[in-house]
């Protein structure tokens, strides 16, 4: 086989596999690895895949995400439309998981101009949000703890997990970086996945808030299959044929704001 067209099929495979090892695409062409690292310094000089530890995932896939600040600002009457509309499935007396996030971080300083809702309580791993609540009457907030991701407010690791596992709640909203129209929610750090996951288990129902700047994007790790989202709030701004995707591959609600 020719080096190109061994090149072409190779990011083909990477493609297809989303990632893949260098011993495994080593064994698919019968290569040795050293010609499989000088196949992928070409395909990376080319911004076709990037190298990762342990080995290779393709270039659209997300990588990283914007520190809180900069996202903050990113589609600011997006996300604030969202948060607003997602209060409507808020009621009194209801246990709410507000995941970390800026978009979830409206539908807090929502519930903040809603005093008829009465009894609510809160659980959140997003320090913003625990700080927009403190002063709410009307709201039980419990922070989860854990350690502190300085870029973006928000507690994860063992403690956070531990708390999550004790709590059964009504509605879990949940923000990601990406929504793959296939997989679902996916994410680019997988020491946040299970943070995530354990809010998602505790909750009956799961409800993804999103601007359209995230569907149709990729992360490397699923942690929500498409098929398991009860509701997806997006702006109107979302293209439809991502929307019917989404139906195709088995996602139960989307609502437009």
């Amino acid at each position: 086989m020719l080096t190109e067209e061994r090149r072409m099929k190779l990011l083909e495979a990477i493609e297809n596999k989303q990632f893949i090892s260098v011993a495994q695409l080593s064994e698919i062409f019968q290569v040795h690895e050293t010609t499989i690292r000088r196949d992928l310094d070409e395909l990376e000089s080319q911004g076709l895949v990037v190298r990762i530890h342990g080995g290779v995932v393709p270039a659209s896939i997300k990588h990283d995400e914007p520190v809180f600040e900069d996202r903050a600002t990113e589609n600011m009457l997006e996300k604030t439309r969202i948060g607003k509309y997602a209060t409507k499935y808020i009621k009194s007396g209801e246990a709410i998981i507000l995941d970390s996030g800026t978009t979830t971080l409206q539908i807090a300083k929502t519930l903040n101009d809603m005093p008829q809702l009465q009894d609510i309580t809160i659980i959140t791993n997003d320090v913003n949000i625990a700080s927009v609540l403190r002063s709410n009457r009307n709201i039980t907030t419990i922070v989860t703890g854990g350690t502190l991701f300085h870029d973006s407010y928000m507690l994860n690791g063992q403690i956070a997990n531990e708390t999550l596992h004790q709590l059964s709640v009504d509605k879990a909203f949940i923000a990601t970086p990406a929504l793959n129209v296939e997989k679902g929610l996916t994410h680019f750090n997988e020491l946040l996945i299970a943070t995530k996951k354990n809010m998602i288990d505790a909750s009956v129902k799961k409800i993804v808030v999103s601007d359209h700047t995230k569907i149709g994007r990729r992360a490397l790790y699923t942690f929500l299959p498409i098929d398991q989202i009860d509701l997806l709030i997006t702006d109107n701004q979302t293209e439809q044929k991502l929307i019917d995707e989404m139906y195709k591959n088995g996602i139960k609600r989307i609502e437009s704001v």
